[in-house]
C-alpha cells in the first residue's frame, strides 16, 4: 500500500494579501466555480492569467520590484508554472471577470474567485519579452518588468496617529507589520467579529492597502512554556494540553510549496527504523504521544520492525542533533485493519523503556476531549511532515519535510478514488479517515511518510499547541491532481488508542 510523502517545491513565504469577503449575493454567483489552487498565503484561488488578477498586478504598483516578481514566481508554481501567450498563469483569488462589476480588494479575509474574464483591457502591464527556461520537468517564465518609481517602503513603520475601534491609541501600519493583531488573526481566522474589528481598523487609517491601527506598546505576552516532566512510571493514559503536549518551541508559519523544517519543530515526530540492510532502514514515519507510545500506520507493520528513532532532522550526519534509537517492545495493529480498502490504518507502538523528554523530543496532542472529537476540520490546513519521496518514483528526503495541505469533505475522495478504479467498499470514505491535498497537484506526501503525522495548531493561553488529528495512510501515487491523499482519522479511533495505552504491560 502507497505510503505518503513532502513536496518538492520550496516556496519562499511571502508577506499576507488579504483579500475581501463577498457578499451573499455574491457567494452565491460564485459557488460553483472551481478553486484550484492555493495561493502562498492559503487561500483557494483559480488559475488565470497574471492580466485578469487585478489585485496582483496592483503589487507592482505598491511595492518593490523585486518582491512583486518574486511574489508572481510563487503564484505561478501553485498553477504547474505555465504561460499563455507570454502572460504568467497564476493563482488569483479573485480574477476579473466583468469591468462594469469588478469590485476593488478589501483586506482581510479571502473569497471565492469568478470566472476568468475573456479579453484582455488591463492597463497596468507593459508588454515586454518573457524569457523562458526549459528543463525536463519545470517551465519557468519570468514576469514582465513593471517600471517601479521607489523600492522603499510605502507607510514608515511608525505611521500616522490613531485610535483603534476599541479606542486604544495606535499608529497606522501594514497589518503584516502589527505583531499583535498579526498574531491575533492567525488564532482567530475564522472569528466574524475579529474580521470586523480589522475592516473598522482599516476604516480609520483611510482604507488604505491593509494598514491597520496598530496599539502602542502592546506586546504579545505569552506565558512561559509547561515543561513535561520526565518520569520512569509507565504512561497509561495521554497527556492533557495543560501538562505541555504539542508545544513546540519557536514559531511556526504558513507553508504552501513544502520546504525543510526548522530543527526541533516537530519534536514528536519518529522513524520507524526496519532490518533489512538492501537500503535505508527507515520506511515509514510515527509520532510519539507518550513517553512509551508511538502511533503509525497498520501498514507500516512488519516482522522487521525493531525500532523508533526520535530527535532526528538531518539523515545524512550523525552530528547535527541528538536522536535517540528506542527499541520496540510490542506493537499492535487496529484489529479491524482493511488492506483492500485501507480502512482502520493505524496502529500503536510500545517502547521498550520512557523516552526522555527534551525541547527536540516531546509528545502531540490527540484530540481526546469531547469538543474535539465533534471538530470537523474541513477547510482546515493542517500540517504533515516526513522523510517520504520528494516526488513520485524520486529519491527519500534526508532533510526533514514539511508542508500544509487542506482538508476536503470525504466525498471528494470518494469521487476521485472512484474515477481512478480505487473505491472498494462503502465505508472506505466515512468517519474513520480525512481526505487531504491539493487538487491542483505537485504538493503531497508520497512513499516512505507512512505513518507520520497530520497535525493542527489549537489555542490555549495564548500559545498554539498542537494536535495529531491524522495519520498518513494512502493515496494513488504522489501530488497527482485531483487525487487527494487519505489519512486515518485519531478522532474517530480515540477510544481504540486510550484503550491500548492503558494496556500498556
Amino acid at each position: 500500500m502507497k505510503s505518503m510523502c513532502c513536496v518538492s517545491a520550496v516556496i519562499t513565504l511571502l508577506p499576507l494579501v488579504l483579500l475581501s469577503r463577498p457578499t451573499d449575493a455574491q457567494f452565491n454567483q460564485r459557488r460553483q466555480v472551481r478553486q484550484n489552487c492555493i495561493t502562498p498565503e492559503n487561500y483557494y484561488g483559480s488559475c488565470v492569467a497574471l492580466t485578469y488578477c487585478p489585485q496582483v498586478v496592483n503589487i507592482f504598483r505598491t511595492t518593490n520590484r523585486d518582491f512583486a516578481q518574486r511574489y508572481v514566481i510563487a503564484l505561478q508554481r501553485s498553477c504547474g508554472t505555465r504561460n499563455i501567450n507570454g502572460d504568467p498563469v497564476i493563482c488569483c483569488t479573485e480574477p476579473r471577470y466583468d469591468r462594469v462589476t469588478e469590485r476593488p480588494p478589501n483586506p482581510f479575509f479571502p473569497t471565492a474567485p469568478p470566472p476568468p474574464p475573456e479579453v484582455n483591457d488591463n492597463d497596468f502591464l507593459i508588454t515586454t519579452p518573457r524569457t523562458t527556461t526549459t528543463t525536463t520537468s519545470t517551465t519557468t517564465t519570468t514576469p514582465a518588468s513593471i517600471p517601479i518609481t521607489s523600492s522603499a517602503p510605502l507607510v514608515d513603520q511608525r505611521g500616522p496617529l490613531c485610535r483603534g475601534p476599541d479606542t486604544k491609541p495606535g499608529n497606522c501600519v501594514e497589518l503584516k507589520e502589527c505583531a499583535s493583531l498579526l498574531n491575533e488573526l492567525r488564532v482567530k481566522q475564522r472569528d466574524e467579529t475579529f474580521s470586523n474589528f480589522l475592516r473598522a481598523s482599516r476604516v480609520i487609517c483611510g482604507n488604505q492597502g491593509t494598514q491597520v491601527c496598530c496599539p502602542n506598546g502592546q506586546t504579545v505576552t505569552t506565558p512561559p512554556p509547561v515543561l513535561i516532566k520526565n518520569s520512569d512510571e509507565v504512561p497509561r493514559r495521554l497527556l492533557n494540553v495543560e501538562e505541555g503536549c504539542g508545544y513546540t518551541l519557536g514559531t511556526y508559519k504558513k507553508i504552501v510549496g513544502g520546504e525543510v523544517s526548522r530543527k526541533g519543530a516537530w519534536p514528536w515526530i519518529a522513524l520507524l527504523g526496519y532490518d533489512d540492510a538492501s537500503s535505508s532502514p527507515f520506511k515509514c514515519g510515527g509520532t510519539l504521544i507518550t513517553a512509551r507510545h508511538v502511533l503509525t500506520a497498520a501498514h507500516c507493520i512488519r516482522g522487521d520492525l525493531q525500532f523508533v528513532r526520535l530527535g532526528e532532522h538531518d539523515l545524512s550526519t550523525n552530528t547535527e542533533t541528538p536522536h535517540v534509537d528506542i527499541n520496540i517492545a510490542r506493537y499492535v495493529a487496529h484489529p479491524e485493519y482493511n488492506r483492500k480498502n485501507g480502512r482502520s490504518d493505524i496502529a500503536i507502538l510500545y517502547l521498550e523503556r520512557n523516552v526522555e523528554f527534551t525541547t527536540k523530543i516531546s509528545p502531540i496532542c490527540l484530540p481526546h476531549t469531547a469538543t474535539l472529537r465533534q471538530k470537523s476540520y474541513v477547510k482546515y490546513m493542517p500540517f504533515v511532515a516526513g522523510w517520504g519521496k520528494t516526488m513520485e518514483g524520486g529519491e527519500s528526503a534526508t532533510v526533514l519535510n514539511e508542508l500544509q495541505i487542506p482538508v476536503y469533505d470525504n466525498a471528494v475522495c470518494q469521487q476521485s478514488y472512484a474515477k481512478e478504479m480505487r473505491y472498494f467498499s462503502a465505508d472506505q470514505f466515512d468517519g474513520a479517515v480525512i481526505c487531504a491535498g491539493v487538487l491542483s497537484g505537485g504538493k503531497d506526501t508520497c512513499q516512505g511518510d507512512s505513518g507520520g503525522p497530520l497535525m493542527v495548531p489549537e489555542p490555549y493561553e495564548g500559545r498554539q499547541h498542537f494536535y495529531l488529528i491524522g495519520v498518513v495512510s494512502y493515496g494513488i501515487g504522489c501530488a497527482r491532481p485531483n487525487v487527494p491523499g487519505v489519512y486515518s482519522s485519531t478522532q474517530y479511533f480515540m477510544d481504540w488508542i486510550i484503550s491500548q495505552v492503558q494496556q500498556t504491560p
